[in-house]
Order: C-alpha cells, then structure tokens, then sequence
C-alpha cells in the first residue's frame, strides 16, 4: 500500500504520552496503563487485546528478549529498543506462540502450519515467506526471533518500516508502556553508536580483555547493571587498568571499593569512568569486531558513545 509520510520521533513520543495519561481509569495508578487496540488497525492479522498487568508483563518480556538481541537504548520513547518492543506488542502482544495464516487470513497454531502458506510467526510475527531463512522453531521463540528481528529485517536495529504494525503507525499506541518497560531494565546488551557493534568479552574471565562485537550474536554481550557498575554473568566486572591514556579496558573480580570499576553515563552518552577519569573508547574508531577497547579523553564521537540497558 502507499506510504504517508511519517511524522517525527517528538511528535509520536508526545502522542504516545498523551494517549498514554488519558488512557488512564480514574483513580488507577500510572503503573499499569491500561491499552486497547488503536480503532484504525487493519481488518487483517492478529487482533492484540492488552491492558493493565498482561501488558505490563508483555512489554518487560519482550523488552528483555530485545536488549539480550542488540537493539539499542538509544532513544526516549523514539529509540531502537523502544520501537522494537512496541511493533512487538502491536504485532502480536509480544506472544511467542503467535500465529496467523496470511493465505488464509486466519488465525494458526505453530504445530499445525502449511508449507506452502504465508504465515506470520511469533512475537515479531516473522513471514515464512519473506524470511525463509529463519525456521519455525527460532521464529516461535522469544530471544530467537528477536535476535532474528534485529538481524534480518530491522537491519541491525536501524529499520522499522517493513512491519505493517510500524508502517501504519499503530506501533505508536504502544510506546509507553515499552518506554516503561525499557526503563526497568538492568540487563542486556551494551550498544554502540556505532550501528550493530556492541560491548563485549571472548571469554567470561578474570584479565580478559573489553573488544567489540558484533551485535545479535548473543554470546559474550551480556551485562548486570549493578549501581553503575557492568558485571558479566560470571560475576566479572568491566574494570579501567589505570589513568594511562590508550590503557586496555578488562574484565576483573568486583571490588566495591574501586572507582575504576565505575562507569557513569553522561548526558551525552559517554561511558565515564571515575577512577581513570577517562571514558570508555573504541580507539581506531571502526567497527570491526575483536577490536580491543580502552579508557581514553571523552570526546563528543560515535566510538565513544554507548547505549547500556
């Protein structure tokens, strides 16, 4: 269908607030919003029917199994990782079992599906026929399908357009509660501006070096946020060396008595660390995974701007 030209990301995040606070019942609490389905949702696809605690508890699912995936917090209510939860809860009430038989316009069971029908799949609602590449059991899958979603249709998290849910604007009605979502997030992938690159480790030990990965390959790219700390899940804490120009950064056992330890966001994004006064820099400023990262002056540049769950 045609396309209508997109309004901004202010003008969708200010319309996602306020439809948010309106949607409110007197007297319930801004914890739980409850949401109804936009009344212009296409007559085809899933119908998603979410209020109050389900779609509390959807949004946190789907938001975890997006930040494990790479997509990037970039964004108040506009971001990468808020875009992705919300298509999500607008494709489907991020369910992974979700199903609906395009041929056939009605709704399917993952155990029961037809070869040679379009069918959507899962909480991103993957086409089999547009994505044959991603079988049934990753699409049917929670964190799968969303490392599928950012890899091979979001364009490493960069591009929404080619979900109906997206395109028509209905994703926008779930904003809110995805923002929310996001915001309680503690764990998951830390992002760099530097679009399908991530914080990483080859190994979870003790002297291991910090590099850069590739995003959505969901090995060696998780972290606890810890107070201001990022702790591997083997315990293992992201730690500056010294106040060294250029000094590598690594992972080591966790001292709560270490500045070095420390990683404290700016309001531009940087990754600051106390100890080294110095923040965290990918130094060649490429993107190329296995490049080793260190502790460097904070400059205002995508190599040392970093998105953190």
């Amino acid at each position: 269908m045609t396309r209508r030209s997109r309004p901004s990301a202010v003008s969708i995040a200010l319309c996602a607030c306020a439809l948010a606070l309106c949607l409110l019942a007197p007297g319930q609490a801004t914890g739980e919003v409850a949401v109804q389905p936009p009344s212009g949702r296409p007559a085809a696809g899933l119908q998603v029917h979410l209020s109050g605690a389900a779609l509390v508890s959807a949004a946190r699912r789907c938001a975890q199994w997006a930040a494990d995936a790479g997509f990037a917090n970039d964004g108040y209510l506009a971001g990468g990782l808020v875009t992705a939860v919300a298509v999500a809860l607008a494709e489907s009430g991020c369910s992974p079992s979700a199903c609906f038989d395009d041929t056939r316009s009605r709704s399917c069971s993952q155990f029961h599906l037809r070869r040679s029908d379009s069918v959507d799949r899962g909480a991103w609602q993957l086409n089999s026929r547009a994505h044959r590449s991603i079988s049934n059991r990753c699409a049917f899958s929670g964190p799968c399908s969303a490392v599928a979603a950012y890899n091979a249709v979001a364009a490493v998290g960069t591009f929404f357009a080619r979900w109906t849910q997206y395109s028509t604007d209905a994703y926008a009605h779930y904003l809110w509660p995805a923002q929310r979502a996001v915001s309680g997030l503690r764990y998951g992938t830390v992002t760099s501006a530097l679009a399908g690159s991530c914080l990483g480790y080859p190994q979870d030990g003790r002297g291991v070096a910090a590099r850069l990965e590739n995003c959505g390959t969901r090995a060696g790219q998780a972290w606890h946020l810890i107070g201001t700390a990022l702790h591997t899940p083997r315990g293992l804490c992201l730690s500056a060396t010294s106040r060294r120009p250029g000094a590598v950064v690594r992972l080591a056992r966790c001292s709560h008595r270490s500045r070095l330890q420390l990683w404290r966001q700016t309001r531009l994004h940087q990754l600051y660390n106390p100890g080294a006064h110095r923040c965290l820099s990918d130094p060649t400023g490429g993107d190329k995974p296995g490049l080793i990262l260190t502790t460097s002056a904070c400059r205002t540049v995508r190599p040392q701007t970093w998105f953190r769950p």
